[in-house]
């Protein structure tokens, strides 16, 4: 079939996907797809090696499928690499479908493949078919406009060469050049979302219309260019609607309000963090009400303050208090690392600041404790003079937003406040020529969040 081997030969120079100067690792499952790109790969003279995942989820079948795949790529002398995966148990330890834990396992080995044998980028057997079952699915799940382009030709490392080919094309192929596959048998199943579009829905849309796939592959194209338009769009509007301050986002109310398409600003940007259509309605009809309103995704919360939506992490759980013995030098918390210190020399100020603190080490009564403030407390602020204040107050006046009052630490001796972490020193340790001073530095971990 030397138009088809045309068509896939077109389709990579047009994406520029293969030559013969890259070192390609072509993922093969021994099912038809793949199969008939190994084929093509050979036709085309394209140097590739082959990678076999065996997800031990069909018994001998599996088996079955990998010492086919390695048959193969003997008798071909092409270069072979196989692994097994304990899926089932891997989807449970991390919380996963089957699907999503395969998928997982399947592209953390294929990228180590890459860097260990010095390959190019993996391809994959993704056709024109799986990509419409994609943008269906894509649909029922409300993925936003991002998900109607469906899978990309080349996304970083992996490229997709059969994208073009319908799966009945890759058949006809197949059948002509007397191919052999393996059949799996878990495709027949509708118990998986995309094999229920597969066998239930894409049949409906050929009855009404029987060019269905060359259709919708048409409208795919016209989606991807309508993303990048609006992503263009998006990006412009993000930039003066939203700043970053430590490791959470600030959007403006103000600014928000004004745009006329704030609902799909809104959604594209924060359901990456989880939060879904109806939640976004719910933001924006609070817009204009009172301030304290808290949503969540389970992964990120969004918190309405009095001029801002204020993105931050779900609250984390750490340790309830860590203890400062004389000789420690540092604690890791979730937000900060704290640093301990006899300064060598001091400097000429020794205001506290919001990274650190000089305090009287002769006051102090160790061990110290690191722990969260709690309702109750009370210190004398520096610069109050010896005014006693309680932190509640002390946060209040500075109208930290709720999720920064959570998130305040503070160091305590004997029952006695030290200093409100990265806010405020208490006076009564306040250093002095006559006793050697200790110094607090408050570093805040790498922001891992957005």
């Amino acid at each position: 079939m030397q138009t088809f081997l045309n068509q896939f030969l077109a389709f990579s120079e047009t994406h520029k996907l293969l030559s013969k100067k890259k070192r390609v690792l072509v993922a093969v499952s021994g099912g038809l797809d793949s199969m008939a790109l190994c084929h093509l790969m050979l036709k085309a003279e394209f140097p590739f090696a082959i990678a076999h995942c065996n997800f031990n989820l069909r018994g001998k079948e599996s088996d079955g499928d990998e010492y086919f795949v390695k048959a193969f790529a003997n008798t071909h002398n092409i270069e072979f690499y196989s692994t097994k995966f304990d899926t089932k148990s891997f989807a449970e330890t991390n919380k996963l479908s089957i699907q999503e834990a395969a998928r997982k396992l399947r592209y953390n080995w294929f990228s180590e493949l890459l860097n260990r044998n010095k390959l190019d980028c993996v391809a994959t057997a993704h056709h024109l078919n799986d990509n419409i079952e994609t943008v269906l699915f894509n649909l029922s799940r409300g993925t936003g406009i991002k998900g109607l382009r469906g899978i990309l030709p080349k996304q970083e490392k992996i490229i997709r060469p059969l994208l073009f080919a319908t799966r009945e094309t890759l058949e006809s192929f197949a059948k002509q050049e007397n191919i052999s596959w393996r059949e799996d048998s878990s495709n027949t199943s509708d118990k998986y979302s995309r094999n229920f579009i597969r066998h239930k829905i894409m049949p409906l849309f050929k009855e009404i219309n029987p060019s269905f796939e060359q259709t919708f592959a048409e409208n795919i194209a016209v989606f991807s260019e309508v993303e990048n338009v609006f992503k263009n769009h998006f990006n412009k509007i993000l930039k003066a609607l939203v700043f970053k301050r430590h490791n959470d986002f600030y959007i403006s109310i103000e600014k928000l309000k004004t745009l006329p398409d704030k609902r799909s600003i809104l959604f594209t940007f924060l359901k990456d963090f989880g939060f879904n259509a109806q939640q976004i309605d719910d933001i924006l009809k609070n817009l204009t009400g009172q301030a304290g309103a808290i949503y969540s995704s389970g992964t990120a919360r969004i918190i309405r303050d009095r001029r801002f939506l204020i993105l931050t992490k779900g609250k984390e759980e750490d340790a309830s208090a860590h203890f400062i013995e004389e000789a420690t030098q540092e604690i890791k918390t979730s937000q900060f690392t704290l640093k301990i210190e006899l300064p060598d020399s001091l400097p000429n100020s020794l205001k506290t600041t919001t990274e650190s603190a000089f305090v009287n080490k002769a006051e102090l009564q160790f061990p110290l404790m690191l722990r969260k403030w709690k309702a109750g407390d009370y210190f004398y602020p520096f610069g109050f003079n010896l005014k006693k204040k309680k932190v509640k107050k002390f946060l209040t006046d500075l109208k930290l937003p709720l999720h920064e009052k959570e998130n305040v630490w503070v160091i305590e001796s004997n029952k006695k406040i030290v200093w409100v972490v990265g806010l405020r020193a208490d006076e009564r340790f306040n250093v002095n020529a006559k006793n050697p001073t200790l110094k607090f530095t408050m570093l805040p971990n790498e922001n891992t969040f957005g």
